[in-house]
């Protein structure tokens, strides 16, 4: 029986194939030599791939390539500063154009508008009138900017602001109209309340008042109605200089419009259709003990009685 140092030898020179004759007589001898074959045979089955060695290198040596190339530290050269740049200015650019961009409602001569603002409060916006506002941050900055005359129903919240010319109406929710006119600025409240802000000179007009400034003078009075009448295509007076009416009158049917013998420290409280004009006519020079002529439909006189009358 072989010694261990012998088997291991005969079985290395067997795996090696360099068994002689004589050495391969002692090898089947060994206890173990049984178990040797089928493991022989085992290996000898198994289909192991085939490895292109060379191909395995190129692959190796590209994949270490790209590995090197990611872990080269990113050059920032001018042209990609200028295009950074270039980027964050046009970013800047359109940040600026939203947050200034206004929408705007123009209206021509016997045309309103109605608006929706972005909280659901309405404006209508009478004849002639333009309205701005910026949909931008609405929310916190509920402002909007007016050039004549418009009708507003504000839904409760942050601090609604009318900038106009002459001044500023602020309300936190209310219903009121706001009319510029040159430099007339009236203002009348249905509900709630509003600050009426004029120069350094502010009022708190609640509901059922109206202020008018002349000159920048304030004039309040009562205002009985629930809301303008020009809603329903009517225009309305309450203690006003009679040519200021004479005016409005001339402007709502485009009129080339003259007097005659008039006083003009004459008020008129009242209102005329905007739709018939002798129905207003009718309506501005009766209460006044006036008379008037109309050549054309576009020609009209009104005049006062004279001292052979």
């Amino acid at each position: 029986m072989p010694t261990n140092m012998k088997k291991k030898d005969l079985l290395n020179k067997w795996l090696n194939g360099e068994l002689t004759p004589e050495e391969f007589e002692v090898f089947r001898t060994i206890p173990e030599f049984s178990s040797y074959l089928k493991i022989d045979a085992f290996v000898k089955d198994i289909d192991l791939p085939k490895v292109d060695v060379e191909a395995g290198l190129a692959e190796l040596q590209q994949t270490r390539i790209r590995s090197l190339d990611k872990e080269k530290p990113k050059l920032f050269t001018l042209s990609n500063v200028m295009r950074v740049a270039a980027i964050l200015i046009l970013l800047l650019a359109s940040y600026y154009f939203i947050a200034n961009y206004s929408v705007a409602t123009n209206t021509d001569l016997a045309q309103t508008e109605v608006v929706h603002l972005p909280d659901n409060s309405l404006v209508t916006v009478n004849e002639n009138s333009e309205l701005r506002y910026k949909k931008f941050n609405w929310g916190n900055d509920r402002e909007v900017t007016l050039d004549g005359e418009a009708y507003f129903e504000v839904e409760k919240g942050s601090t609604f602001t009318v900038n106009t010319k002459l001044g500023s109406v602020r309300v936190l929710g209310t219903r009121f109209n706001v009319s510029i006119h040159g430099n007339d600025l009236v203002v009348s409240c249905y509900e709630g309340e509003v600050r009426v802000m004029m120069n350094d000179l502010t009022i708190d007009l609640p509901a059922g008042r109206i202020v008018s400034f002349n000159l920048k003078v304030p004039e309040i009075a009562d205002v009985y109605l629930k809301e303008p009448k020009w809603l329903y295509n009517e225009s309305t007076f309450n203690d006003v200089p009679i040519m200021k009416v004479l005016s409005v009158l001339e402007s709502e049917y485009n009129l080339d419009l003259s007097t005659k013998n008039i006083d003009v420290n004459l008020r008129f409280t009242g209102g005329f259709p905007n739709d018939d004009l002798e129905a207003a006519l009718q309506a501005v020079t009766i209460p006044l003990k006036l008379n008037y002529s109309i050549e054309n439909k576009d020609d009209v006189t009104i005049f006062g009685k004279t001292n052979s009358d």
